[in-house]
Order: C-alpha cells, then structure tokens, then sequence
C-alpha cells in the first residue's frame, strides 16, 4: 500500500494569523456536497454549489471534463440524485417559498439523461403542471403525495422503487404526518408511468425490499415516537412485529438484506449500555447476533462487501473516528485497514461505489481539513485526487480539535471538544451546546463556526452532555426530562473543566448556542449566574409550555408523544425548567437572535425571553433576521447572524 503514502496530510503548523481569513470564506459552504459514480465507473455525477447555486453536474472519469447534469431555476436547488442506470439519474429540488431564505422539498421527482438530454418530471402534486424556472413539463397525472426513491431494481433498467405519502387533507402538510399509510409503486424513469405494487398497514414506514422488488421488511414509527420493525416471509404472508416472529427486541430498525437473501442486517441498542450496533439476522437458521462489539460508543456508519452485501465494516465516534470490523471476514476488510493506515488522522468516509465494487469514492477529512475527495482503484490500489472542498480555505489556518472526558457529579463520563485559538495568551471561552439535544453530538470534525470564532481569538467549548446521540441508549436516555436539569449540570461541569485551564481566561466566559443549544446557553446563565459575562440565544426555545403549542414538532407524528417522553407534560417542572420564569437569576449581558420565519421553534419564543428580561431590566441585544427561519439559509442572512454575534461578543469579551 505504498503508492497511497502520498495521500497522507503533512501535519499542520499553527501559527498565530494576523489577517484570518474573511468571514464569507467560512459561511460559502462546500465546493461538492455528494459525489457517485455511475454503476460502470467510468462517470461521476456530483451536487455542485457555484455562485450560490446547487446544479447536478456529469463528469467524465478519466478526462473530468463536465459532459452534462443540469441546472435548476433561480429559487430552486438539487438537493439529491441518484444513478438508476448508465445513462440516466432521477433527482429531487428543494425551492424556496414565500420569500424565506430557506429550501425544502417539495417531493416531486425528477429525471434527465447524464448529458442533460431528455429532462422530465416523473411524479409529484404538480406532475400535470408546468414548473415555473425549471423548464420542465409536466404530462403525468399528479400525486397528491411526496414521493421518493426507494431503491432501483436488479436487472430492470427503466424502473425504480418510490414510496408515496398521501397529502393530508389541508393540502400542504404532505412531509409524512403519518395521517394516511404509504404507497410502494414501480415507476418508470422514461415515461413516468406508475404501477401499484402495494400499500403499507404502518404510517411512516420506511420499506426494505428484497432483489425482486418485495418489501420483505418495515420499518416504522408509532405515534409515541418509538421505533418498529416487522417482516413477512414473502408478499402473501401476514405481517409479524420482529418481536413477535423471532422474540427480538423492539427498538430496531432494518438497515439491509444480503444478496442471498436469507440474512436482514438490524440497528439498534446492545447490552447494559445500550450502545447502538449492527445485528445479523438468519431469519432461515434463526441465528441473531451483534455485528460489533467490545465498544464505547454507538456505530454510526457501515460498508457492506459489495460481492454479498454483508456488513463487514462499522464506525464509531467518541473521540477520533474507529473502525470496526466484522468477524465475517471479507476481503475488504484488508483494504479498509490499509486506506485507514495511509490517511493517519484523517476520517476516511466511501461516498460511492462501481456496482462491481472496483472503484470507490473516498472521502477525507477532519478537524481542520473540510474534506477532500479522491478516487480510488481497489486493483491497483492507488487514490487519484478529486477535489479539495471549501477550497478557498487555507488548513494551514484552522485549529485543531482538543478531545477529552469529564465526570458528572453523578458518575457519567461526558465527552467534550475544546478548540483553542492561536494565541500564547489565555483565550476567552464560548460555551458552546448542541442543539437536537436528543440523537444529535458534537463530533471530531470540521466545524465551520467553531473555525470561524477560534480565527477570531475564541476558545470553543463543545460538550457532549446527557441526551446526546452516539454514546448509547443509556447515556440518551439519562437525558430525558433533565433538559434544564443534570444535562445542564453536565454542561456547567465542562464549564468548570476549561475555566480551570491556564489558557483560558475564565473571567471572560460567554455561553451560545442554537435550538436546544440556545436553551441550554439561558439555563446556565440561570442556574450559573456567576459564571458567565454573556449569553446568546439563537433560534432557540425558552418556554417549554408553548412548545406543545407552537411550532411543528407537536404537529408531526409522533411528535407529542416525543415532547411528553423527553419534558413531560407537569405545568410546574416545566415552568421550573423555562428560561422565562428564572430571567430576574440572570447576570450575563444577553442576545437574543432569531429567524423571522421559524417553524421549529417559533420567534414567540424569542419574544418572551425579551419580555420577560425586560420586565427584570435586562434589554437584550435583540437581532432578527428577516426571511429566515431555523437557521439561516442564505450567505446574506448568514454574514447578517455571524456580523451581529461577533460584533455582541467583541464587545463583551475582549
């Protein structure tokens, strides 16, 4: 594995930047969002941003010359695509409405041949319609659903699996509300034309199909928001919860099958921890067992040999990413150990594959490299450099990411990622809490906001608290309806940990966040009052009462039962956990910034911390961008947040 030595990134030198680098440089966003290759190999279709604009483009392997894709009107983007076959890919846009600055999808599908040929509409409400900016007709009858890809179809070239979610009866709320069971059509990518092949008993599924097209396997959501899966021994069997047909647990969803079809590949919890892995499941010899052991943290990624469709290889990341591999062995095991071994530090990540498993997109990356992409020849065993993401970013220039553990006045090991700035001097601190909180964490990995406020002479503290995803169901679910309880502590303990630090100055400590993070940020300026000059909230939530009222999480499925497992539903607790009832505890100078358009957490929220720090005589630095909602989509609303918070933090610490 010589020839890949040359891959390996030099060790970075950190010297102190007297001119760092511009704002916009860190907001752009990515070069390259996806890269695939086509099933022979020989093109590769990528999602492209350029000049704030998402296309499709087609490159040829060898020459790289650009050969086709498309480009989408002036409110539209690719926000996906997919190879179906050598010559054609299906796709879907996200647009903007009513003037917010963020994208959605519509659900509607999309295809075009590789050289831009023969563009069309497949399915979607407005498939008998003509789209306004995209020059492309619809003649098909509409979907009164969102529809997507499910998968493509063995030797059938001109067909492809969806899955329909009928529209609710208000006609806009279509994003899988759960109000009506999905459809499983077989639909043609030439002519659009769609045949039935059946309609799920469970809401808001997610289908696994077997080499003919079946679905085999269901994974779904109850309305309480927990996960199920069921199976059925071919299509005219009866359907079986998995804990009922083999006595399997009820937390797991169904990830694949393997090529000979006698084995399904389940997600879920294992032992006393509960931390996430990969079952094998022989529903022939009725054989379960767990793909990954021995592990501290969750499996959050897995390749499968291309030659049987197995599961051999998992990921995992408390710290640094680690690999894990199956006792079925394979020989892309020893592949794998060897592409790991030549890229060191970096986070090594397969985009896409040949269908004959010859030739891969790599992937590589880490806390100061945004990710570069390469191709590599399994045969010859040598990586063609693709591309450098964020490529007007000098690495040279980033910070790396220190990764170490508090312990919880209770005993709980918290992750936590402190990113210190170039200077020899004690840096001020930004507490910095994920939002989510529940299934989300902060990684080792390229972060651009942390980047950015580190250029600027910040410390940057990211704690992994109680609740956070990656560290099993036990650690997750220690969170639930502790928001403004332990999870908070947990954040004030890591608060603690880098104040004690010589090179942080711990007089100078501010908390920000957003969503979740936002809440947390105001909590700890509540239960810490001590401890911090500043707090900033963005797009957060700081009344816990009107979130069963407000906002899109209690109107979608399995919503409210999620709000009742992780807050509860006691008038007083929540009060007691509301950044708004406590605002008279709060010393630190306070910002509140928020989207004007925001749906997940409404901007009433953001109103009444403000009153509600008004009525206490503390006016908070208010900013509120217009046309903006859950975070800010556009590079003008993103320059507009980012000018404000760090003119706010300047001000305050330093």
């Amino acid at each position: 594995m010589r020839a890949l030595l040359f891959l390996v990134f030099a060790a970075s030198s950190f010297a102190v930047q007297a001119n760092p680098q511009p704002l916009e440089y860190f907001l752009k966003g990515s070069d390259y969002l996806d890269v695939a290759l086509s099933p022979s190999g020989e093109r590769i279709a990528a999602r492209a941003q350029f000049d704030g604009k998402v296309v499709l483009i087609v490159m040829d392997r060898e020459t790289k010359e650009v050969i086709g894709g498309i480009q989408p009107g002036s409110n539209d983007a690719i926000s996906s695509f997919s190879w179906v076959n050598e010559d054609r890919l299906v796709f879907t846009y996200a647009e903007q409405f009513f003037g917010s600055d963020q994208r959605s999808s519509m659900g509607e599908l999309f295809a075009v041949d590789f050289d831009g040929s023969n563009p069309d509409m497949l399915a979607g409400f407005r498939a008998s319609n003509e789209r306004a900016g995209s020059r492309l007709g619809g003649t098909r009858k509409a979907d009164r659903a969102a529809v997507s890809m499910i998968d493509v179809l063995e030797d059938d070239e001109d067909h492809i699996l969806i899955i329909k979610f009928p529209f609710s009866p208000d006609g806009w709320n279509y994003s899988m509300d759960g109000k009506k069971p999905p459809i499983v059509s077989k639909l043609n990518v030439y002519s659009g034309k769609q045949k039935t092949v059946e309609r799920l008993r469970f809401k808001l599924a997610r289908p696994l199909t077997d080499k003919q097209g079946e679905v085999r396997f269901v994974s779904y959501q109850t309305e309480d928001g927990l996960t199920k899966s069921a199976y059925r021994s071919n299509k005219d069997a009866d359907w079986q919860l998995l804990s009922d047909a083999f006595e399997l647990d009820d937390d797991l969803s169904v990830v694949s099958l393997n090529d000979a079809g006698n084995a399904v590949f389940l997600y879920g919890p294992h032992g006393e921890e509960g931390f996430r892995t990969v079952f094998r499941f022989d529903f022939e010899e009725n054989i379960y067992e767990p793909l990954f052991t021995n592990l501290d943290a969750d499996i959050v990624d897995w390749l499968a040999d291309p030659d049987t469709g197995e599961i051999v290889i998992g990921s995992s990341r408390r710290g640094k990413v680690k690999h894990h591999y199956s006792v079925r062995e394979s020989r892309y095991q020893g592949l794998h150990r060897a592409l790991v071994k030549a890229y060191g530090d970096q986070t090594l990540s397969v985009m896409s594959r040949s269908a004959d498993g010859k030739d891969m997109i790599l992937r590589a990356s880490s806390d100061t490299n945004p990710g570069s992409i390469f191709i590599f020849n399994t045969e010859a065993k040598r990586a063609e450099f693709f591309w450098a993401n964020r490529s007007w970013m000098d690495p040279n220039q980033m910070r790396p990411m220190q990764i170490d553990e508090v312990i919880s006045k209770d005993g709980f090991s918290i992750p936590v990622r402190l990113t210190l700035p170039a200077t020899d001097e004690p840096a001020p601190l930004i507490v910095n809490p994920h939002g989510g909180p529940h299934g989300i964490s902060d990684d080792w990995a390229f972060n651009y906001e942390t980047q950015l406020l580190a250029s600027r002479g910040y410390a940057v503290l990211q704690v992994n608290f109680r609740g956070s995803g990656g560290f099993g169901k036990k650690f997750e679910d220690a969170g639930h309806m502790e928001w403004g309880g332990k999870m908070i502590e947990d954040l004030a303990e890591a608060a603690r940990w880098a104040m004690a630090r010589d090179d942080i100055d711990q007089e100078r400590v501010c908390a920000y966040g957003g969503s979740y993070g936002a809440y947390a940020s105001y909590m700890l300026a509540v239960r810490e009052p001590e401890m911090l000059r500043c707090v900033i909230g963005y797009v957060g939530v700081y009344d816990l009462n009107i979130m069963y009222s407000t906002g899109d999480i209690p109107k979608s499925w399995g919503g409210a039962g999620y709000l009742e497992r992780v807050i509860g539903r006691e008038k007083a607790a929540l009060d007691e956990f509301s950044p708004t009832t406590h605002a008279a505890r709060i010393k630190a100078t306070p910002m509140l910034i928020h989207g004007e358009d925001d749906i997940r957490a409404p901007i009433d929220h953001a109103y009444a911390m403000r009153d509600a720090l008004e009525e206490v005589g503390k006016d908070p630095k208010w900013l509120k961008i217009d046309d903006s909602g859950h975070g800010a989509g556009s590079l003008k609303n993103r320059l507009e947040l980012y000018e404000g918070l760090l003119g706010f933090l300047d001000s305050n610490l330093m």
